[in-house]
């Protein structure tokens, strides 16, 4: 009895631990079996991970605009040459049209006119320079496109238009000139005639057909990406500005001595050439001055600053003529010896040019401040 009882406990131990494995098989086979819901392994995931780092579309680096900062000279030099073929052109349809003693006057003018001719290029050079170098910027052009068909539109355009405008001053000045040549004070009138006239040849002949055809080409051009910058070398910019100041001074002080007539009577025609060859000095100390004071390069030429430096050293360096004028015309008056009065013109002259060089350089450090921040070390 007791042994039945014995086996039967086994039987139901057996039993039990029989179903137990059965159970825990069978649930591990379920769920092995059975698909968890929403996931199907053999599809592919769709949804991006939030945590991936983002990858930028591989795409060919575009190519970098070539720039040339050398274009400016191109059409100075264009100009040159349109205003050659206008004045050689002029004067010898004048020499073939005259004969006797017209013709031997013309040829005995040639020196003077010639010389007038090459100093008067110093203006429409630096306005040139200056309005190519302002719509570059403006417009944001690498280079200009086509370089060859601008060139030669301008020149055509720069013959066409001043041949256009010459013909309507002299048209409409008939009456002016007739008045200013009875009038008391007509030596006057006639100087103001010239300075107006020539400006407007400046204006309507040159920088106007420029500005025209740069404007249309600046959109066939070569672009500056968004946020490049063009980098030109900082002498550029002490050559505009060093023109702009020659120019001004050699229109001033070929005015005042064609008011006086010198140049006229004088016993040679190359005055204006003198003239011309004593502003060499002050044009190198004012370029050298500026070059030294700024970086090698530049982000901007800035042809509104360059103008604007120009004219303000101007304005001193004639303030500081005028004042050493009057210490040399008193002292020239209280001498007894006129002999000496090279003596007291030596010196003055050479402070004057040795002032160019701190106020070139004030003027710099004045209106380029932004390019020397920049350039300043941190």
């Amino acid at each position: 009895m007791l042994q039945i009882d014995v086996r039967l406990k086994a039987a139901v131990s057996s039993g039990l631990f029989l179903c137990r494995w059965k159970s825990a098989g069978g649930l591990v086979g379920w769920a092995h079996s059975v698909p968890r819901a929403g996931f199907d392994k053999d599809a592919e995931m769709t949804t991006d991970n939030p945590f991936a780092t983002p990858q930028a579309d591989l795409a060919a680096p575009s190519a970098p605009v070539k720039s040339a900062t050398n274009q400016p000279f191109h059409f100075v030099a264009a100009m040159v040459v349109a205003a050659a073929i206008i004045f050689f052109g002029s004067n010898a349809v004048q020499l073939m049209g005259v004969m006797g003693s017209m013709g031997d006057q013309l040829l005995e003018l040639l020196p003077f006119r010639l010389s007038s001719w090459m100093g008067g290029m110093l203006v429409p050079t630096a306005a040139v320079l200056l309005l190519v170098q302002h719509q570059r910027e403006r417009q944001g052009v690498a280079r200009f496109r086509p370089q060859a068909g601008l060139l030669v539109g301008f020149v055509g355009l720069y013959l066409l238009c001043s041949l256009i405008v010459s013909i309507i001053i002299a048209y409409a000045s008939q009456s002016y000139i007739q008045w200013a040549e009875q009038s008391i004070t007509g030596n006057f009138w006639m100087l103001a005639y010239g300075q107006v006239s020539g400006l407007a040849s400046l204006l309507l002949g040159c920088l106007l057909p420029l500005w025209l055809l740069l404007r249309r080409a600046g959109r066939h051009s070569d672009l500056l990406e968004p946020g490049q910058s063009l980098t030109l070398p900082s002498w550029q910019v002490a050559l505009g500005v060093a023109l702009c100041f020659i120019a001004l001074t050699y229109k001033l002080v070929s005015t005042l001595s064609y008011s006086s007539r010198w140049g006229y009577i004088g016993a040679t025609g190359w005055v204006p050439v003198f003239l011309l060859v004593g502003c060499a000095l002050p044009f190198g100390i004012v370029f050298t001055a500026i070059r030294q004071r700024l970086p090698a390069n530049v982000s901007r030429f800035a042809a509104g600053r360059v103008l604007a430096c120009a004219l303000v050293l101007l304005a001193m360096w004639g303030v500081a003529i005028g004042l050493v004028s009057v210490l040399v015309a008193l002292a020239a008056y209280n001498s007894l010896n006129a002999s000496s009065l090279p003596l007291y013109l030596l010196p003055p002259s050479i402070l004057l040019l040795a002032l160019l060089w701190p106020l070139a350089r004030w003027c710099t450090g004045w209106f380029f401040a932004e390019q020397l921040v920049q350039s300043s070390p941190r």
